[in-house]
């Protein structure tokens, strides 16, 4: 059996912890023929970029508890790679499309690279309230506001006044943000979410293509509400954190992957 490659056996790690829960060091030091101190030492690293949690004698898989912050504390976190995912995703769009943008702080990171650039055409519908104010005085950028419910914590409009007005309209493109997605079950949220997970499919069905932006975090979290199915999901933006083989599960399900780069990591720009 040839031994992995430190990069390569860190993705096994990661991936088998993602399908099976958890793991303990000597089974990974059994299936990937090295020794527990190697296997110690790759569990330490992976847990302080984030990507597992350890726990006495292994790891167990890391899926955030309970609801989801607001929406303005979500921005700060992992910012570098919401901010490469933003810069990563606008070249999906020409000019001339109708895109859909949803409210959410991956998303916002995209909507201040269309801030940044010059366009001529460029219709974005949106029901995110930052969103709106991003692109308020942009010349070239039409913005359709859709109504309902405020919801504070998403700064967006949400209910089924939202849905309704979202039915006739026909979308080139639809970005979306996620709490969680895995290549077996697509997006996912929890029971808080409701409201949201309606709107999502709403805008998905009347989409011709559906992105997901999503750093390195979010890939395997798996949540009590499907949001989108992994069928519904027609292109990945992600970080260059992660996995490999979490990757590979993505493509095999025919998502295509864009890699925003990020440094100390060397540029991965292989796209899709």
């Amino acid at each position: 059996m040839n031994v992995p490659l430190k990069s390569e056996r860190q993705a096994m790690i990661v991936n088998e912890i993602v399908y099976r829960g958890s793991v303990t060091v000597a089974e990974l030091a059994k299936q990937l023929s090295v020794s527990e101190i190697t296997i110690r030492r790759d569990l330490d690293e992976l847990a302080k970029s984030g990507l597992v949690n350890r726990v006495r004698g292994g790891a167990r898989h890391r899926s955030p508890k309970g609801p989801e912050p607001p929406v303005v504390q979500r921005e700060i976190a992992q910012l570098e790679e919401k901010s490469a995912i933003g810069q990563a995703t606008i070249s999906l769009i020409d000019d001339g499309d109708v895109v859909a943008i949803l409210s959410g702080s991956t998303p916002i990171e995209l909507v201040r690279s269309i801030k940044r650039r010059t366009w001529e055409n460029l219709l974005v519908i949106t029901n995110g309230i930052m969103m709106v104010q991003e692109l308020l005085h942009n010349p070239g950028v039409q913005i359709v506001v859709i109504g309902g419910a405020i919801n504070q914590d998403e700064m967006g409009t949400f209910g089924v006044m939202a849905v309704d007005m979202v039915k006739p309209i026909r979308i080139h493109k639809l970005f979306t943000g996620c709490r969680g997605i895995d290549p077996a079950i697509g997006t996912s949220n929890d029971m808080n979410a409701e409201a949201e997970v309606a709107l999502v499919q709403a805008f998905a069905k009347n989409s011709d293509q559906v992105i997901v932006m999503a750093d390195h975090t979010k890939l395997g979290n798996r949540f009590l509400l499907t949001t989108l199915r992994i069928e519904d999901v027609d292109v990945l933006v992600t970080d260059n954190k992660a996995p490999e083989a979490m990757l590979e599960g993505f493509r095999d399900k025919d998502v295509k992957v864009v890699i925003a780069p990020l440094s100390p990591l060397e540029p991965n720009n292989h796209g899709y």
